[in-house]
């Protein structure tokens, strides 16, 4: 198995999902064949599974995980820094449906596009998947959809926690995951035992409808917490104009 290979496996253990595209975005590979080569030999030998209906040939082929890629990772020393308890996932991955699929592409399409962002202004990126905070001690619970820093070449570290929201969610379910994170920063779990600032955080709406009642809700919680930081923004709006600035609204605190 080369290199790229091993990073195929890594990066389907770390998103869950992924199209060639994306597969071969995140290994900044120039040329398709060759990503089609390796995917169909990690396929064939079922290492990963692909899910393609051919009758929608419009729509590409997505990739998870296959049952010969746990013991392969379990076995192979350079891919020791993952999880393994996680790998038994494996097994109920083709069970789990489209919209938990799109939800996995969705953040990889997040991460490339911050990928994009840092290559423009020189800054680092630090970025974790739920799949590599699971288990992380002191981390919000039910964990976000990912966790993620960028340093700026003057040293100044911004953190943000990301929760996507998926479909319409009921308005109680919007609540309480704000709720959460408020508890979690009053109780003080990230600060005592990070000794970091708190992580701003951020909302991926299904549409303008959800996100004005939760930017609504959120200047609320604000006039009691004003400390806190919460962007909001949609899906519409990151596919539009990318993961960054002009995409995210900052939720102002309501002047008393």
């Amino acid at each position: 198995m080369n290199n790229r290979k091993n990073q195929i496996l890594r990066y389907l253990y770390t998103f869950r999902f992924l199209t060639r595209i994306h597969i071969q975005k995140l290994l900044n590979h120039k040329h398709q064949n060759r990503i089609t080569i390796w995917l169909n030999e990690l396929t064939q030998n079922t290492y990963i599974r692909r899910y393609h209906n051919p009758k929608t040939v419009t729509i590409p082929a997505i990739y998870s995980l296959g049952l010969k890629a746990r013991k392969y990772i379990k076995n192979n020393p350079e891919l020791n820094d993952i999880n393994t308890s996680q790998l038994d996932r494996i097994w109920r991955e083709r069970s789990l449906s489209v919209q938990f699929r799109t939800h996995c592409l969705f953040i990889a399409d997040i991460y490339i596009s911050l990928l994009k962002l840092v290559k423009t202004t020189g800054a680092q990126l630090h970025f974790y998947t739920k799949t590599q905070l699971k288990g992380m001690n002191y981390m919000l619970l039910p964990n976000p959809d990912g966790y993620f820093s960028i340093e700026e070449k003057v040293g100044t570290i911004k953190r943000y926690f990301l929760d996507i929201f998926d479909d319409l969610p009921a308005r109680m379910m919007l609540r309480k995951r704000v709720k959460q994170y408020i508890h979690y920063y009053e109780e003080q779990y990230w600060q005592d035992h990070t000794k970091k600032p708190f992580p701003y955080v951020i909302f991926i709406c299904p549409d303008d409808r959800s996100k004005n009642y939760l930017y609504s809700f959120i200047q609320k919680i604000l006039l009691d917490q004003p400390k806190l930081s919460f962007y909001t923004t949609t899906r519409d709006l990151v596919k539009t104009n990318g993961f960054n600035k002009n995409s995210l609204q900052k939720v102002e605190i309501i002047d008393k």
